[in-house]
C-alpha cells in the first residue's frame, strides 16, 4: 500500500485519518499509473472489462474510447493484471505499446511517414521485452534449435540493449540472421507469435495468445490533435488487426476515437468497439471501494466520515460536480477532506466543509479548463474540418452537426447536442434510456418519478429527430433508431 507520508501530507492529516481508522489516504492518489500495483482491490467492475479482454483461445482486436479521467488507463491496468496475475495468467502473453517516441525519431516527426512497418517494430520490441520480463525461462525448453535461433533473430533485429542480454541468457544460440524488410508485416508479426505460443509448462500447456495494449498515443510530442494520424497505418491494415492468436487492444480518449473512426472504419461486426460510460451508482462504488480498502472495512461510506446535516447530501453534491468523471470524484474527495483538515479538529466533515470545497474547486476547474480551451480555439481556428457528403457527422465537444455535408444551423441545443454525441459515441451499439438520462441530465435526480424522466427524454428525441430530419423527406428517424424495450441507437450513414 502506498503511504501517504511518502507524498508529503501533514501529521495532522494522518493522525485524523487514524481517528477514522484508515491505514493510509484513499484519495491521496487518482491517476491509475501511480496505483497500478493495488488497483485490482478496489478498481469497480464494469461490462466493457470483459468485453476487451474476450477469450484468449479466441482473440479479438477491441477499441475502448473514454474521456479524459474515465477510466481508460485503469482498465488497461486491469487487463494487463488478469493476463499474469488473474484468470489468464500464462494464457496470455501482455506486450505494452505506449511509448512511440523511437517511431517518431524514425519518421522525424513527420507523421505522414509512419508505416505499419514503424508500428510493428515498436510492437515485437515490447514482445521482446514481454519475453524476458513474464515469461519463465524453464518455458522455453519446447523450442528446438531452429526455434530458438529465430527467437534470437527477433530479438537481436528488434529487442532493446537490455531484453537482448536477458534473452541471450536464456537462449544460448546463435541469432538467426534474415532478411526481415522482404516479410510481410503479418509474416513478421505472425511467425514471432507462433513462437510464442509454444512457450508452456508443458507441450500441452502453453500460451494461448498475445495482447498487443495500446496506450497514451495522446501523450506524444505529436501532440493529441495528430494521435488518429499516428494510428491511422497501423488501424487501416486489417490483416494485422486479424493476425492468429494476437489482439490488439487500443484505449483511446474519446475526441481520438472519434477522429479515428472518421478515416477508418472501424466494423463492430469484426472488432470490438466500446465506450466507458459511468452512471451515479457506478461512481459511488469507485468511492467505496477505495475507503474499505483503505481502512480495511472500517468506513465504508464517505457519509460515514460525516455529520448527520452534511451526510444528507453530500455524495449527491460531490457527484453532481464530478459531471461523471471519476478522475474529477477523487480529487474532490480529497479536496474535502484536505480542506476539513486545514480548518478544524473536529473527526466529523460538516455541511461547511462541502460548500467551501465545492466553491474553491469549481473556480479551480475554470482556471485549468483555460489553457486547454485557448489551445482548442486555436485549433478550431487553424484547421478546416471537412464533413462526408452522405450521412451524419458530429464534431465532439464543438456542438457542430452535419447530415448530408450540410451543417446543422442554428446549432443543436445543449441537451440534443449531448444526447446526440452520446449516442455517437456508442455508435452502433444500443444505449439504454437510463444511460441517456443520466448523460443528459446528470445533476437532476429523476427516481422520483421515473416515468416523468422517460417522457422527457421521448421529447428529447423527438426534437432531436426533427432537427436532424433537414435532408429527407421521409421521416424523422433516419438516424436515431428506437430499439423497443432496450433504448436508442445511431445509424450514422
Amino acid at each position: 500500500m502506498v503511504s501517504s507520508k511518502t507524498f508529503g501530507f501533514s501529521h495532522r492529516l494522518w493522525r485524523w485519518l487514524e481517528r477514522l481508522g484508515f491505514e493510509d489516504d484513499p484519495f491521496a492518489l487518482y491517476e491509475a499509473e501511480h496505483e497500478r500495483d493495488y488497483l485490482s482491490y478496489f478498481f469497480v467492475d464494469r461490462p466493457y472489462l470483459y468485453d476487451v479482454l474476450g477469450a484468449p483461445a479466441h482473440p479479438q482486436t477491441a477499441f475502448l474510447m473514454a474521456g479524459r479521467g474515465e477510466g481508460k488507463t485503469a482498465t488497461r491496468h486491469m487487463v494487463a493484471y488478469e493476463c499474469t496475475h488473474g484468470k489468464f495468467r500464462r494464457q496470455v502473453l501482455p506486450v505494452h505499446y505506449y511509448d512511440f517516441g523511437l517511431l517518431i525519431e524514425a519518421v522525424q516527426s513527420d507523421v505522414t511517414k509512419i508505416t505499419v512497418r514503424h508500428h510493428l517494430g515498436s510492437v515485437i520490441r515490447g514482445i521482446v521485452k514481454a519475453l524476458v520480463d513474464e515469461v519463465p525461462p524453464i518455458y522455453f525448453d519446447h523450442l528446438d534449435e531452429m526455434e530458438r535461433r529465430l527467437m534470437a533473430g527477433y530479438a537481436q533485429a528488434f529487442g532493446d540493449p537490455v531484453a537482448q542480454l536477458r534473452l541471450s541468457q536464456i537462449i544460448t544460440v546463435q541469432p538467426l540472421q534474415l532478411d526481415w524488410d522482404a516479410l510481410s508485416p503479418l509474416e513478421t508479426l505472425s511467425t514471432l507469435s507462433g513462437l510464442v505460443l509454444k512457450l508452456g509448462q508443458t507441450p500441452q500447456n502453453t500460451y494461448k495468445s498475445l495482447y498487443i495494449l495500446v496506450d497514451c498515443v495522446d501523450e506524444t510530442s505529436l501532440g493529441p490533435q495528430k494521435a488518429a494520424a499516428l494510428l491511422r497505418p497501423l488501424v487501416s491494415e486489417r490483416t494485422v488487426l486479424e493476425t492468429p492468436h494476437v489482439a490488439f487492444k487500443f484505449f483511446l480518449p474519446a475526441e481520438v476515437g472519434e477522429a479515428l473512426r472518421q478515416i477508418v472504419e472501424l466494423r463492430p461486426d469484426r472488432l470490438c468497439v466500446r465506450s466507458i460510460t459511468w452512471n451515479r451508482e457506478a461512481l459511488r462504488d469507485v468511492v467505496q471501494q477505495r475507503l474499505a480498502y483503505y481502512s480495511r472495512d472500517t468506513v465504508i461510506r464517505l457519509e460515514d466520515m460525516c455529520t448527520s446535516a452534511a451526510k444528507a447530501r453530500v455524495m449527491d453534491r460531490l457527484l453532481d460536480t464530478s459531471e461523471g468523471s471519476p478522475r474529477t470524484l477523487l480529487r474532490l474527495c480529497q479536496a474535502l477532506i484536505h480542506h476539513h483538515v486545514r480548518r478544524t479538529d473536529d473527526t466529523l466533515i460538516d455541511s461547511v466543509d462541502v460548500t467551501e470545497t465545492l466553491i474553491d474547486f469549481q473556480q479551480q476547474l475554470k482556471v485549468e479548463q483555460q489553457i486547454p480551451e485557448a489551445e482548442s480555439s486555436l485549433a478550431t481556428a487553424t484547421t478546416s474540418e471537412i464533413p462526408p457528403d452522405k450521412g451524419l457527422h458530429v464534431s465532439p465537444g464543438s456542438g457542430h452537426v452535419w447530415v448530408d455535408g450540410q451543417q446543422i444551423t442554428p446549432p443543436l441545443s445543449p441537451q440534443e447536442f449531448k444526447l446526440l454525441e452520446t449516442l455517437y459515441r456508442h455508435a452502433p451499439h444500443i444505449v439504454t434510456q437510463n444511460e441517456l438520462i443520466e448523460s443528459v441530465w446528470p445533476q437532476s435526480s429523476w427516481e422520483a418519478d421515473e416515468s416523468y424522466s422517460e417522457q422527457n427524454l421521448r421529447k428529447l428525441i423527438s426534437r432531436l429527430r426533427r432537427r436532424l430530419a433537414v435532408s429527407s423527406d421521409s421521416g424523422e428517424a433516419r438516424f436515431v433508431k428506437n430499439a423497443r424495450g432496450r433504448g436508442y441507437w445511431l445509424k450514422a450513414q
